[in-house]
């Protein structure tokens, strides 16, 4: 069976551009940091281990939004989970 576009984009393979990602937004490493009372800490907190630390915050901006639907400050504090 050969293995289509789409199902490379869905699961890159390790090493492969775009894991990272993949990883962290919609695979194994999604359960790491979106249940956290602080979900956008947790997940810089993963990413600076592999990047800068300015690329790094940029970054967990951008998959938080991605993942989320929102961006980290938009709540302005008013977190239903703790402490803003």
């Amino acid at each position: 069976m050969a293995t289509g576009k789409a199902d490379a984009v869905a699961n890159p393979k390790p090493g492969s551009r775009g894991y990272l990602k993949w990883y962290w937004t919609k695979g194994p490493g999604l359960a790491k940091w979106i249940s956290s009372p602080h979900p956008w800490t947790a997940l810089y907190k993963h990413l600076k281990k592999y990047m800068a630390d300015a690329i790094a915050k940029r970054v967990a901006s951008q998959w938080f939004h991605d993942v989320t639907g929102m961006w980290p400050g938009e709540r302005k504090g008013k977190n239903p989970l703790g402490r803003g």
